[in-house]
């Protein structure tokens, strides 16, 4: 069968754009969810019980996004970009349902992590689907937009998650996605399909749940580090025999492996390990400690308001790297990228010592700016050195570890505070982050200088 992942799809610019809207819609969807809870953990945790679960509503969904991510990028090249796009959205919407109805933390952890699949199938197919309506000319800018997307998310989630805690209650929150999913099925029935690759794209299962049963492992030990022995024990053997499984069957079909051996084959593409997995780290560790914070020491400003300038700087970012990447290059772009992030990090722990939210305020902007350059210029340099019809496979190596970072962020910086306590745990939280992105500025001198196509 000829497929249409492999060139931009030859269909008239209105269905495009129909293509592009329903591409909105379900992204917006999968990336509020990732921000719209932050700002009410504290009403939740208060309402169901668990106080020491906090974590996990939010990694509970993060974990899952970048658990399926190579398996729904290898699934779209295999089966149909369109068509596991509307599978993901439907297990979204069943989830969401589920996360409403939850009675105590623990349901709502699990419904979380079902939402976390289908929202994590949603991300990187719907960035695979741009992709494949739009040449590499192009593709700086869409890229650009829908990072623009996740910007706006991280602005409406926050706010829209605190008025409608305060006014319809917490629950309304997973009901929203329900018409707005809908919405976004019916738009891609009518856009251009998408359908599979010409068949060299291979889907390995047994490799694909070696991957799950090792990163889970990995982030679970993350956020128990003190558990017992005989836990650490089984989680370090599930580490360690993931890994050994997933070794073994790429070596035996390294064509079939969950994230593309050619992406670590590029010498030019490893820095973007890094600094994907850093960027993210920042941002959504970020987003999520400040709540926690001001809940302990207000400062007589709104969490929501601050994590919505955070957002503002990602849309501010992601259009200026898009409508800048092809002039100034990969290089300059990412290294400003980081440079924010760290800026931000630091002005963020001082500004919690000080208490003063105009700091707060900048804090959160710089965060937003740097994660908005970072983020766009490190998918379009992955898209453009990716194989066509391996398009949906690197896209999803990428988000793979953009999701992994923000897991593993939260996680070790949850565990850092909660350790630390006091007063002093969310200043010395943010200057570890503020000193990681510092780190990763060396990464970025190892990227191409200018604009390239493969």
């Amino acid at each position: 069968m000829k497929g249409t992942t492999l060139a931009p799809v030859a269909a008239p610019s209105k269905k495009n754009n129909v293509g592009v809207l329903a591409v909105i819609v379900a992204l917006f969807l999968a990336a509020v969810d990732s921000t719209i809870v932050s700002t009410v953990l504290p009403v939740i945790s208060h309402q169901l019980g668990h106080p020491t679960l906090w974590p996990w509503v939010m990694s509970a969904f993060l974990l899952p996004v970048a658990l399926v991510a190579p398996l729904a990028g290898a699934c779209g090249d295999r089966l149909g970009i369109s068509a596991m796009l509307k599978t993901c959205l439907l297990i979204f919407l069943g989830a969401s349902a589920l996360a409403a109805v939850s009675a105590t933390m623990p349901a709502l952890i699990l419904a979380r992590a079902l939402q976390g699949v289908g929202a994590g199938g949603i991300i990187v197919l719907s960035y695979s689907l741009l992709a494949a309506l739009f040449d590499t000319e192009r593709r700086g800018k869409m890229q650009g937009m829908l990072s623009g997307v996740w910007g706006l998310s991280a602005i409406v989630g926050p706010l829209l998650g605190s008025a409608l805690a305060t006014t319809l209650g917490w629950r309304s929150i997973f009901w929203l996605n329900i018409p707005l999913g809908l919405l976004a099925l019916l738009l891609l029935f009518i856009a251009p399909a998408v359908s599979k690759g010409a068949g060299r794209a291979r889907l390995d299962v047994p490799a694909q749940g070696a991957l799950i049963v090792a990163v889970c492992c990995l982030l679970l030990l993350t956020v128990w580090p003190e558990s017992s022995d005989a836990l650490i024990g089984m989680l370090t053997a599930g580490l360690i025999l993931g890994l050994l499984t997933l070794m073994a069957r790429v070596r035996r079909r390294p064509e079939s492996s969950p994230i593309p051996l050619a992406f670590f084959q590029r010498r030019t593409l490893l820095p973007i390990i890094v600094l994907v997995l850093l960027s993210s780290a920042g941002l959504y560790a970020s987003v999520t400690l400040l709540p926690l914070a001001l809940s302990q020491r207000p400062a007589g400003v709104s969490a929501g308001l601050l994590v919505m300038l955070a957002a503002l700087g990602w849309v501010a970012g992601a259009s200026i790297c898009g409508a800048k990447l092809s002039a100034l290059g990969y290089r300059r772009m990412t290294a400003g990228g980081m440079l924010q992030l760290a800026a931000g990090g630091l002005l963020m722990a001082w500004a919690i010592t000080q208490q003063q939210p105009w700091l707060m305020a900048a804090a959160m902007l710089l965060t937003g700016l740097g994660m908005g350059f970072t983020a766009t210029a490190t998918l379009v340099l992955a898209q453009n050195a990716a194989p066509p019809e391996r398009l949906g496979a690197w896209t999803a190596t990428v988000q793979f570890l953009r999701n992994l970072g923000a897991a593993l962020g939260i996680n070790i910086l949850a565990t850092v505070q909660l350790h630390l306590s006091g007063l002093r745990a969310f200043p010395i939280c943010f200057i570890i982050l503020g000193v990681s992105m510092l780190a990763g500025l060396i990464f970025t001198l190892l990227l191409p200088r200018a604009y390239t196509v493969k």
